[in-house]
């Protein structure tokens, strides 16, 4: 650097080589005089090596799981429509497994997971199998199967524990049904957010930024849609982001070179699955039991409307990072 007669400081087009002392260009690696390669130059490959090593072992591993829980939404989409009357409409959401206030204070509490697998409609369904694709896959490479299972699913009851709260403090006039993934892929965005944070000092810095700079951004635009359109359930996508983001706090990483599903892990994935499947087994006993008494009575709220309306929640748009 030298400064001109004004004081502003300017970069030289050359540095003095380290081997011989001659000017040679900034931006070559090797001097033109005697062909030596600068530190500098040299620091920076191995940066990048190490970037690139660290990004291969890093994203090359599988993610089973997402594209388990991407199946699991169409097959209960699809037995949906085969069995009952759809996924638009109310009888067959609440049978199912759709979260409203007043079930949850019943005691059903099933209702905290079975609603992260039902989606009301085709577009609701694929815009969030199309989000869950996108960043859920990055979430398992990062946490490996098992972990990014028991995120995915804490984050999911957080959403559902979220619209609860919200419907109190909101005092929203209607009880509607709310179902929907995008609570938990709310939740994955909050990892993403705060991966980079929480291991920044062990992450190379191009991920680092990466990360950080391109969830953000998507956080945000989905925030701000949810709070533009009255029929989404944005303390769901908030208490969902919340809960990933406290997760991420809490549940460490694995890191690259200890790939491989542990017995820990295969217990934790068969305590998931043995608790979703629990939970969908009550929802559809339920339905069989209590088809009159606490259904009429979860219905009444909207009874003087007419018809019934599906509350669409979770619903997330823009979700292309």
């Amino acid at each position: 650097m030298y400064k001109e007669n004004d004081g502003a400081e300017v970069a030289r087009p050359f540095r003095l080589c380290e081997r011989c002392g001659r000017p040679t260009p900034v931006s070559l690696p090797q001097c033109v005089n005697c062909g030596a390669i600068s530190i500098q130059s040299v620091v920076a490959e191995e940066q990048e090596r190490v970037e690139r090593r660290y990004a291969r072992a890093l994203f090359s591993r599988a993610t089973p799981v997402t594209y388990a829980l991407l199946a699991a939404n169409v097959g209960v989409f699809l037995l949906m429509a085969i069995v009952s009357g759809g996924s638009e409409d109310t009888d067959t959401l609440i049978a199912f497994g759709a979260k409203t206030n007043r079930l949850l204070q019943s005691g059903e509490w099933f209702r905290l997971i079975t609603p992260i697998f039902i989606h009301a409609g085709l577009l609701h369904l694929l815009l969030n199998s199309y989000a869950l694709w996108v960043v859920g896959t990055q979430v398992e490479k990062l946490y490996g199967s098992a972990r990014f299972l028991l995120i995915y699913l804490l984050s999911g009851v957080g959403g559902v524990a979220g619209s609860y709260f919200g419907q109190i403090f909101l005092q929203k006039p209607l009880d509607l049904p709310s179902v929907g993934a995008s609570g938990a892929i709310f939740g994955l965005f909050g990892v993403l957010a705060v991966f980079g944070f929480r291991y920044r000092s062990e992450l190379p810095p191009a991920i680092r930024r990466a990360m950080t700079a391109g969830v953000l951004p998507v956080i945000v635009l989905n925030l701000f849609i949810g709070f533009s359109i009255p029929f989404i359930d944005n303390s769901a996508h908030i208490g969902g982001l919340l809960t990933g983001a406290a997760l991420t706090l809490i549940i460490p990483y694995i890191a690259p070179g200890s790939e491989g599903v542990s017995k820990t892990g295969l217990l934790i994935i068969a305590l998931c699955l043995a608790v979703v499947i629990y939970c969908f087994a009550q929802a559809f006993q339920r339905a069989k039991i209590v088809h009159g008494s606490v259904m009429n009575s979860a219905y009444s709220t909207y009874s003087a409307y007419g018809t019934y309306r599906t509350h669409m929640t979770h619903r997330t748009y823009g979700t292309d990072l």
